[in-house]
């Protein structure tokens, strides 16, 4: 299909945000030790005080889960490459939904490292973790019964060990509920997105978007470019096209959500 100078905008711009997260790929798929945690740093004592659910390693497998979707994406988009009159043509694939289920998956997980990392406060850092980890469990003690097997240790066992841990990290016996209840991703992009400036409200609607589309869900029309080619009775037959315009925002917030998570990372890493 042939794109408007604006659609062609963005899909430059596109391009250009997501080249500029090679050196992050870098970072997470070779051996570059960028997830080192130096002792006496502030991401170290995390560590030791929920041993053995490390803040640090959850963190930074939430930035290689973000970059890995982008890099994904990348590979998406670029398609066919030829030299025409001494310049590179590309072709360029656009899916409708297949590549906001990516940016969904790059934001959702960027956000998630923010929101480990970003809050001052020890306690509610470590509480985050924790809560996490217990929602973890709860799906393994989910997926066990599926496949009809039994779990290395018992739900109990798991609950009451991660509970020890949040009430001696300070947190009171009778809040340790609460505290281990993971609260959803919804109010995990709510509150990282205004680390970055942005309203809660715009940093959950373009989580929503690409969950919509992803989902299939019937109302992500919406979000989609649609040429009615025809008509019978109430019935529209329509062709569906992606909406660059959300594509390139959903990567833009990525981008920008995943390189302020890893400067979070690099900060909590160095001993101070």
């Amino acid at each position: 299909m042939s794109l408007t100078p604006q659609e062609d905008q963005a899909l430059k711009a596109m391009l250009s945000l997501l080249e500029s997260m090679k050196p992050y790929e870098v970072l997470t798929t070779t051996d570059s030790k960028a997830w080192d945690v130096e002792p006496g740093s502030s991401l170290a004592i995390d560590d030791a005080k929920i041993n053995p659910y490390h803040l640090s390693h959850l963190a930074w497998q939430a930035l290689g889960v973000g970059v890995d979707h982008l890099q994904c994406l990348r590979s998406t988009l670029i398609g066919d490459q030829h030299d025409v009159s001494n310049h590179t043509s590309i072709t360029v694939v656009l899916h409708i939904y297949a590549q906001a289920t990516l940016l969904r998956a790059a934001y959702e997980n960027a956000c998630r490292a923010v929101w480990l990392l970003a809050p001052t406060n020890r306690l509610v850092r470590l509480q985050r973790r924790l809560s996490l980890q217990s929602d973890s469990n709860r799906h393994s003690d989910r997926m066990h019964q599926l496949v009809g097997a039994t779990p290395p240790r018992s739900s109990e066992a798991r609950k009451k060990e991660i509970t020890e841990l949040v009430v001696a990290a300070g947190t009171a016996p009778s809040d340790a509920k609460k505290a281990l209840t993971f609260p959803g991703f919804q109010r995990v992009v709510q509150d990282a997105g205004p680390r970055l400036g942005i309203e809660a409200k715009q940093a959950e609607a373009i989580w929503s978007i690409c969950s919509a589309l992803a989902h299939g869900d019937v109302h992500n029309l919406s979000f989609l470019d649609r040429q009615v080619v025809d008509t019978q009775g109430n019935v529209s037959l329509a062709k569906l096209t992606s909406n660059t315009d959300v594509l390139l925002r959903a990567t833009e917030l990525s981008v920008r959500m995943l390189r302020h998570g890893f400067a979070l990372y690099e900060k909590a890493a160095a001993a101070t």
